[in-house]
């Protein structure tokens, strides 16, 4: 099972929206995902369930504090018959007191449930929507991937951050030799000077950037609005267009756009 991180320390950047769409995409490609929304403002999970009461349910926070369900599977939700949600909820912003408090106990959880997954072999793939900057869920799904995915938005403040960012992942290793940097993938990409010269200097940084951009279209924020992955929302869109391409540079899986 591969075990994707997708994450930045900024926010408004598009990480839960490449979390999603890339699950849709390896949902297309014929690929079983579990998703984990990191973040307290659950953002991923108000995109599937908005009316999810999440004192009802098995959540992240309840995976770091080790209260939830033995068997994996009884803590997370369907989405459809390839994709799986393990939720987030606000108690989340309170175990990062606790982690601190506790000198970081639990940060291995996730880790523990990712292998739990992997040794059912029901799911290809696991993927944690990350918070901005290092929380106890966000350093958690550090310590359980293999892969982070940076994305941002072609600026002066992502770039002066991206290889600081990049260093710090890099330096989990000593905890988490599996996990490396996969690539920066630009988002909200348009054709304007800012944005070509940023891109170059970008690229010309030590840290790997994927090929592909995705290209800013109104089409995206709809895409929320309506909750529906953007391949399903809009398939001809430029960002779905470029969703799978980025997939298959990123994975090497083939995905259609439209419907399956």
């Amino acid at each position: 099972m591969r075990t994707i991180a997708i994450m930045n320390l900024k926010g408004g950047v598009g990480k839960t929206v490449s979390a999603l769409n890339l699950a849709d995409a390896l949902q297309r490609a014929g690929k079983r995902t579990l998703l984990v929304d990191c973040d307290g403002q659950a953002s991923l999970t108000r995109f599937y369930f908005p009316d999810l009461d999440p004192d009802g349910v098995p959540t992240v926070a309840d995976v770091l504090a080790g209260t939830h369900d033995p068997y994996w599977e009884n803590n997370t939700i369907p989405i459809s018959d390839c994709i799986d949600l393990l939720p987030a909820s606000s108690a989340l912003y309170g175990l990062d007191v606790a982690a601190i408090r506790s000198g970081g106990k639990g940060l291995s959880a996730l880790r523990d449930f990712r292998d739990a997954v992997a040794g059912d072999g029901e799911r290809d793939y696991m993927i944690f929507d990350c918070p901005p900057g290092f929380t106890a869920a966000s350093i958690a799904a550090l310590m359980a991937a293999d892969e982070v995915v940076i994305p941002m938005l072609v600026d002066g403040f992502s770039i002066w951050g991206v290889s600081d960012m990049a260093a710090q992942i890099n330096g989990i290793a000593a905890a988490n030799p599996r996990i490396r940097v996969a690539g920066v993938l630009i988002t909200q990409w348009h054709n304007s000077d800012v944005v070509r010269q940023g891109e170059q200097l970008l690229r010309s940084l030590s840290v790997p950037v994927f090929r592909t951009v995705i290209r800013r279209t109104d089409k995206v924020p709809e895409s929320t609005f309506d909750r529906t992955p953007i391949m399903g929302y809009s398939p001809r869109s430029a960002a779905s267009a470029d969703y799978c391409s980025w997939v298959s540079e990123y994975l090497h899986e083939e995905v259609r756009n439209g419907q399956v």
